[in-house]
């Protein structure tokens, strides 16, 4: 399938569905797990080795030899090279966070989130100090591509988006909503998440306790900018193929269907002045 579809890098196979999904992905790292693996075409990565490179890119904007979405590094700091995934179609987007399947768990540890956990290739997050290292010098806007399990897809971009260091607890700034998911950034009275730091179920910020008596990164079941536990929570736990309604600790949009889990989220950055 793979030769015979000339875009196609590499594909991939998922043992529990038994489907096989063609990819332009040229660079991917090696999966195997219990649901499956990716089969690498290598004539096509030999033949789109790219060469000469006229600076180390800052970010996925500023890659000179584009062979389609794939694992790229880039340089944000001048001390080691930080490895993402880009979306080229289109923008270039440096992809932070995506969730496609179950088979990675996000209810995870501060010190995880800090230095990022995942398959770049799968289901991943970045990290905290790299995300804060590529945003840290120049102005990012931020967009979140929403799928439900209806086939519904959406997305949200805000204008301005930055995190802080560590010692700000990620702080975040997120402002200037447009897309067609609905803004998630509330009123400072409900679920205004810009301002708030990150928390995780073993240090919480929110300073909010619900109604059950848990923090919101424990009830909800992952980590997030949490403000009286927010309006969406793209960390939570992946339900495939869920039948009810909204799930408290489900992948949710709040605006965008009522908060009923998701499918598939991600969330990518660009340079402002970026093409």
């Amino acid at each position: 399938m793979c030769i015979g579809d000339a875009s196609c890098c590499t594909a991939s196979y998922d043992e529990i569905t038994n489907q096989c999904l063609l990819s332009s992905l040229c660079y991917p790292e090696t999966v195997i797990s219990n649901s499956g693996k990716y089969i690498l075409n290598r004539y096509k990565v030999a033949k789109e080795t790219c060469t000469v490179k006229s600076a180390k890119p800052h970010d996925c904007a500023d890659i000179v030899c584009n062979y389609g979405s794939g694992i790229y590094d880039i340089y944000p700091s001048t001390t080691y090279p930080i490895r993402v995934y880009c979306d080229m179609t289109g923008s270039k987007w440096t992809v932070i966070q995506r969730r496609v399947s179950h088979f990675v768990n996000f209810y995870r540890s501060w010190v995880d989130y800090k230095f990022g956990f995942g398959n770049l290739a799968w289901n991943f997050w970045l990290g905290n100090d790299d995300i804060h290292t590529i945003v840290n010098s120049r102005s990012y806007m931020i967009r979140f591509d929403l799928e439900d399990w209806a086939g519904n897809v959406r997305y949200a971009e805000y204008e301005t988006f930055s995190i802080g260091d560590e010692s700000s607890n990620y702080i975040l700034s997120l402002d200037n909503y447009d897309g067609d998911a609905g803004d998630i950034t509330g009123d400072s009275g409900t679920a205004e998440i810009g301002g708030q730091p990150f928390s995780t179920y073993d240090r919480d910020n929110a300073n909010y306790i619900p109604s059950f008596g848990q923090s919101c990164a424990d009830q909800h079941g992952g980590a997030w900018w949490y403000n009286k536990c927010g309006l969406a929570n793209l960390n939570g736990y992946y339900y495939y193929n869920p039948t009810g309604g909204y799930i408290v600790n489900a992948i949710y949009w709040q605006p965008f269907n009522g908060g009923q889990p998701l499918k598939s989220v991600s969330m990518k950055i660009r340079f402002k002045n970026a093409e």
